[in-house]
């Protein structure tokens, strides 16, 4: 098969992966289907408009791609820099300028736009998005609930990085990997087995930070070898799609492990695509669009849902005539592609003239107190 295929290889780790932007690509399409996929006014589908939109409700997997990619690469900054002196504030001074300026950015203007309160805006600026129900705040913009669980993780994963064996990381990443299942298991039972449950917390969602995690530790051990890579990849992958196909009709099942099936089939997918990378099928995993999408994706996911509230009002005319007309499918890709075009524009803006200022001061900064480091293209 293609992804085991040896001749011309080249090393697995390098300093710029471009088949990582083609994944991030993928995940944030995966997100923008989600979201950007729903009735309009509630109107009924035609039965390829269902189809569509019950297709469209599996993109969720998407944030889980987005997970394991992050502890894959945020793992690696890591154990490639744990013996610098400025370990920890070359670290987080990078993230902070990475993560920082977009999202205060997207928050005042939801603040004035009114689409959420004062008591949100100061849970999401300290990363607290995804705890507001337990503090007695809506979730009033959804997608910063991802956002909170991967710095929440990020606060101890470097300590851990700094002064833990391989051995003992590993060992630490077995257990979350278990616990997290059971946690969404305690959270499902407790709700009281609502439909389409979803636990937001940081406990119930590392699994797929700790698997990404697992392969960035992996691959930078001296005795890694390809092939154990090759022969992991594609029946990882297979595994996971399978287990997730079985638990569907199991609702307990399904709360715990359909999160765990999708993180697995992203880390499966991730070996693939760095196993393709590096040799002579990378054209599979570097698509142009893909990476371009993956190159907006943190402006993109923070904008997205904005921009199809957006959508429904400027568009709402539109939507009325042509759901009236007995066009309510049409009307949802409409809506779909109006909301997902002025994401792009806008994340695109973003990523050039705020979010690129903010890594050009982290990467000089960088620089200047080493000049033994290679270039590095921004995550």
């Amino acid at each position: 098969m293609p992804f085991n295929d040896t001749s011309g290889s080249s090393s697995i780790i390098r300093v710029y992966m471009p088949e990582l932007d083609s994944l991030r690509g993928l995940a944030i399409l995966l997100v923008l289907l989600f979201h950007g996929m729903a009735p309009v006014q509630n109107a009924a589908l035609s039965p390829a408009g269902r189809i569509i939109f019950k297709l469209s409700l599996y993109g969720w997997g998407g944030v889980n791609l987005f997970f394991v990619l992050s502890g894959f690469l945020i793992t690696g900054i890591l154990l490639d820099s744990r013996d610098r002196a400025d370990y920890y504030r070359r670290f987080y001074i990078r993230r902070a300028l990475r993560i920082l300026p977009a999202l205060y950015a997207i928050l005042i203007l939801l603040m004035i736009g009114g689409w959420i309160k004062w008591r949100f805006l100061l849970l999401s600026m300290v990363f607290l998005a995804n705890c507001a129900p337990l503090l007695g705040v809506p979730l009033q913009y959804g997608p910063l609930w991802s956002l909170a669980v991967e710095e929440h993780f990020y606060l101890l994963w470097p300590a851990l990085i700094r002064n833990l064996s391989p051995r003992r990381l590993m060992l630490i990443i077995a257990v979350i990997f278990a616990l997290s299942p059971l946690s969404r298991e305690i959270g499902f039972a407790l709700a009281h087995y609502p439909q389409n449950f979803a636990s937001l917390y940081t406990w119930s969602n590392l699994d797929g930070l700790a698997l990404g995690a697992f392969l960035g530790i992996w691959l930078r051990q001296p005795w890694f070898r390809r092939e154990q890579l090759s022969r992991a990849s594609l029946p990882l992958l297979l595994c996971g799609a399978a287990g997730f196909l079985m638990i569907l009709k199991y609702p307990l099942a399904e709360a715990a492990f359909a999160s765990t099936a999708f993180n697995l089939v992203s880390a499966g997918l991730l070996s693939c695509a760095l196993l393709a990378g590096t040799n002579r099928w990378k054209f599979l995993v570097d698509r142009p669009f893909l990476k371009f999408l993956g190159f907006i994706s943190y402006g993109l996911y923070l904008v997205h849902s904005l921009a199809y509230r957006l959508a429904e009002i400027l568009f709402s005319h539109w939507f009325s005539q042509l759901i009236s007309s007995g066009w309510p499918t049409t009307a949802m890709l409409l809506r779909f592609v109006a909301g997902s075009v002025l994401a792009i524009v806008v994340a695109y803006i973003s990523r050039r003239s705020l979010e690129e200022k903010f890594l050009r001061m982290g990467f000089a900064s960088r620089h200047t107190r080493t000049s033994s480091v290679g270039q590095h293209k921004p995550a």
